[in-house]
């Protein structure tokens, strides 16, 4: 190899654009433009580098930011509470009352309206039950009269149909499309079965009190695909619990009876609260565990969380699962205890408040009894402990952080706690 200096630097009064070719496969290489263009791309790299580490520098500086606020937001303590606007009552203190999207549904056995958030009536429908139930979802509203045989679904616009199930109510679930779910029973057996808005049965599941056992409970996917059900059954002289899924798409159409999985691994323990949390994440929970499932297909058991002691009483939310027992130890009465849906223990707590009703409202515990109200955060950390100034029939949440409704016996008051 041979190297030549090119003849254009013979022009030039200085040697700065003299370059240095090599001689490689008969054609000239240039030295210089190669380290120019190894200069250029090492260069671009470091920018690169640069603009990524700035891009992550301030993705974490935003996180970090909403971290602060959130735990800001939820550590925010109150101690009264300032009425909004109040609505009379004009009904009677047998009227139920439950939260719905924006606002409120009142119902008894002689109808049900739904109130916004304002507490103006959106609709006021009638009907004639012994005992009401009403299942939500979504948009979806139904209400089943238990031991008769009438179903109506509405939504915020108003109803939607009604259903004649010809034998008696025990449960009924609603999906986010206003299919309804039904367990019925019968002198020799019970049914499951599905009904569309129109009153048309899509599937009934037959179940017998010799074979399968009593359904305790029900639960159907939002997306009404599938249904899950704890059977009680008798085995020598204990009592037993089943849980099985069934599925009413594609999935367990060559299945018998559409049943898709079935665990009967619950020994003595009786599994009296079954429920879908989302469309492939469903918990059952007995006396002293929780057992969840994951479902793509088919349901497999992906975590099962031994409790120490007896449950008392299970809340939960679309992310939330949440317990409470006696409390064993010294101090409080009360211990209580949340999962999320991977079944990771993300508050552990206890209390002293008697509490009629516990709900989640969003990350915040809710209690409240017929005169105080109760909050509580995930870290266990008291949010309020107020008194109200009339006893207390319903604590609703609206989805607003701070903002509830207060049912008494004679007024419904949009509050906001300070």
């Amino acid at each position: 190899m041979a190297d030549i200096i090119s003849g254009k630097s013979r022009f030039l009064s200085d040697n700065k654009d003299k370059r240095v070719y090599r001689i490689e496969g008969g054609e000239p290489v240039d030295d210089e433009q190669d380290e120019d263009e190894e200069i250029y791309y090492k260069k671009i790299k470091r920018h690169k580098r640069r603009k990524i580490a700035t891009g992550l520098l301030g993705i974490a500086l935003v996180f970090g930011i909403v971290a602060t606020i959130s735990y800001m937001i939820d550590s925010v303590s109150y101690t009264d509470y300032i009425v909004n606007y109040s609505v009379n009552r004009d009904d009677s203190e047998t009227t139920c009352y439950t939260e719905y999207k924006d606002g409120y549904l009142r119902y008894s056995n002689d109808g049900i309206a739904y109130h916004n958030s304002k507490g103006t009536t959106v609709w006021d429908k009638t009907f004639s039950m012994q005992k009401p139930q009403v299942k939500i979802c979504g948009n979806a509203v139904a209400v089943g009269d238990i031991n008769g045989s009438t179903i109506c679904v509405f939504n915020a616009s108003g109803a939607l149909g009604s259903i004649d199930t010809s034998l008696n109510i025990a449960q009924i679930e609603v999906t986010g499309q206003g299919l309804v779910a039904a367990v019925l029973e019968d002198n020799e057996a019970n049914y499951i079965n599905l009904y569309n808005t129109n009153g048309e049965k899509i599937y009934s599941v037959k179940t017998s009190l010799s074979g399968d056992g009593y359904p305790l409970d029900i639960s159907v996917s939002e997306d009404g695909t599938k249904l899950m059900a704890s059977y009680l059954y008798v085995s020598g002289e204990s009592m037993k619990t089943n849980v099985v899924f069934y599925n009413f798409s594609d999935v367990g159409q060559n299945e018998t009876e559409r049943i898709v999985g079935g665990f009967n691994h619950y020994n003595d323990t009786i599994v009296g609260d079954v429920f879908f949390m989302d469309n492939k994440t469903a918990v059952a929970v007995g006396e002293n565990l929780i057992s969840i499932y994951k479902i793509k297909e088919y349901p497999k058991l992906y975590k099962e969380i031994t409790i120490d002691n007896e449950i008392e009483r299970v809340f939960f939310s679309s992310e939330y699962i949440g317990i409470v027992q006696k409390n064993e130890e010294s101090g409080d009465v009360y211990k209580l205890a949340v999962y999320n849906t991977s079944g990771s223990r993300v508050c552990q707590t206890t209390f002293n408040t008697q509490c009629d009703k516990i709900k989640l409202d969003g990350k915040t515990i809710v209690m409240n009894n017929d005169s105080t109200l109760f909050l509580m955060n995930f870290k266990g950390r008291k949010l309020a402990e107020i008194q109200t100034t009339l006893p207390v029939t319903e604590f609703l949440t609206t989805g607003k952080r701070g903002s509830y409704i207060l049912v008494s016996s004679k007024y419904v008051q949009f509050i906001k706690l300070k």
